[in-house]
């Protein structure tokens, strides 16, 4: 039974195939005998036709899945099929001007050689991604463990910390705070610890070296035992009374992570950005939503709640250290299919942020692509 399972896609992919050359060649003798066109002009019309035949069957038939993020799966298709269309034209060219064989049977023997092209390309690229088992949820100390990355935050980082603390108490959440410093230069570290002394169920850990906000989420995550990780800004730029939104998209939506956006239209943008960071923002994420995560409209804000075994999961596999961690977080999440909500806050823009507009855009774009890469080289898959 278990090889008929593995057999039958490609038995489909092989009728696909059949189809798909049947129509090839179908298309390209009308558009030479009766369109009068050049042969390989006709012969790259034929294969157009052929490629949009075979995605569709494909799609719907041979690799039908409800969890397939199919608008991912039809670039992919594409890529394949550009390189099997190059194949074409550089076969149909040594068969028919060189070897001057009669433009059908040229055309037939091409089409087998792109076939195995496309099957190879398509089952060992394409269609290789695999979903990953979703972890059980492990016994936690803690409600929730609220992660804050930090770097030279002496001047923020009390006032932030006795906040958050200050919620916890009002609200009798059982919660553990995280301070993660990013080897800060100033007296971060110094008023960390003295904070987590005095207000108990705090944690600090020390990164040693600038290595990014990123890399300091993900020690944080490291460290967290709570049945829901949150991680947010030291400038408190998200209140840390949306937790509430977030918690409630959490249980309402059977989401497994919520995350705090600044651009749905129930957002509270309370003190606005500069043209410029806005601009980038935005430029930023239609770049992300049409490469990346799709339907997603602001990837990088910091306020961002994960059930806690997701949250190990997702981090686990993270390889960016910088700004685009979120994104890649995202990536990962969609990938390895857990739900997404995405909830409006309240965000205020603070003074002195540590974003360098112009600079960190460039790094960040140098960073989707990054992703990019290592989604198509399957190096988010399930291990």
């Amino acid at each position: 039974m278990s090889k008929i399972k593995h057999i039958t896609p490609f038995l489909k992919y092989c009728v696909v195939g059949v189809l798909g050359t049947s129509v090839d060649v179908a298309v390209l003798w009308l558009l030479v005998h009766f369109g009068e066109l050049p042969v390989l002009t006709a012969t790259t019309i034929s294969f157009t036709v052929s490629v949009v035949n075979n995605f569709l069957l494909n799609k719907f038939w041979t690799f039908r899945s409800p969890s397939s993020n199919y608008r991912k799966l039809f670039i992919k298709f594409i890529i394949v099929s550009l390189g099997g269309l190059a194949l074409t034209n550089l076969c149909m060219w040594v068969f028919v001007h060189t070897i001057e064989i009669w433009y059908i049977w040229a055309k037939l023997m091409t089409s087998c050689l792109v076939l195995v092209w496309n099957f190879l390309a398509n089952k060992y690229w394409t269609f290789r991604h695999s979903r990953a088992a979703h972890p059980a949820p492990a016994a936690s100390d803690y409600d929730l463990s609220i992660i804050i990355p930090a770097y030279n935050e002496e001047l923020r980082l009390e006032k932030t910390i006795r906040i958050i603390a200050d919620y916890r108490k009002r609200t009798a959440l059982k919660a553990q705070i995280i301070i993660v410093d990013d080897g800060s230069r100033d007296k971060t570290v110094a008023i960390a610890r003295a904070l987590a002394s005095e207000l108990g169920d705090a944690e600090v850990v020390v990164t040693g070296r600038n290595e990014g906000k990123g890399n300091a989420v993900k020690l944080g995550v490291k460290a967290a035992r709570g049945r829901l990780v949150l991680f947010t800004d030291a400038d408190n730029s998200t209140p840390i009374e949306e937790l509430a939104t977030l918690q409630k998209a959490l249980e309402t939506s059977g989401a497994d992570v919520a995350i705090g956006s600044r651009y749905l239209k129930a957002s509270r943008v309370k003190i606005k950005q500069g043209p410029l960071r806005i601009l980038i923002g935005r430029v930023g994420n239609f770049l992300i939503r049409s490469f990346i995560i799709n339907g997603i409209h602001d990837s990088q804000c910091g306020f961002k709640l994960f059930k806690g075994e997701v949250a190990r999961d997702i981090f686990a596999h993270t390889r960016v250290k910088r700004w685009g961690f979120d994104i890649e977080a995202l990536a990962i999440a969609d990938l390895r299919d857990y739900k997404i909500a995405e909830v409006p806050v309240s965000w205020y823009d603070a003074p002195n942020s540590r974003l360098r507009p112009v600079r960190d855009a460039i790094n960040t774009f140098g960073e989707l692509i990054f992703i990019k890469l290592n989604i198509w080289g399957g190096r988010y898959d399930a291990d």
